[in-house]
């Protein structure tokens, strides 16, 4: 991902947490399919940038594919 889709997930994700705190759920907050995927998403990108870093390029494809599958399901939703 680039820097810019890496900013615009940042922000698609604070305005998720901003809108749940503005609603006062954050107490009984449990996340929908979309945050779900969105945290996944996120965890994946971070072990990328982790394996691409270390050299590691088998892991890096795994974590490429599973970024992938993720983000065709979110553009399901």
């Amino acid at each position: 991902m680039t820097d810019e889709q890496i900013e615009q997930l940042a922000q698609r994700i604070a305005k998720l947490i901003i809108n749940n705190l503005h609603e006062g759920l954050i107490e009984e907050f449990e996340p929908n399919e979309e945050e779900e995927l969105l945290a996944e998403l996120a965890k994946c990108m971070t072990l990328l940038d982790k394996y691409l870093q270390a050299e590691q390029y088998e892991k890096c494809e795994v974590m490429k594919n599973k970024i992938k599958t993720i983000e065709k399901k979110l553009s399901n939703l």
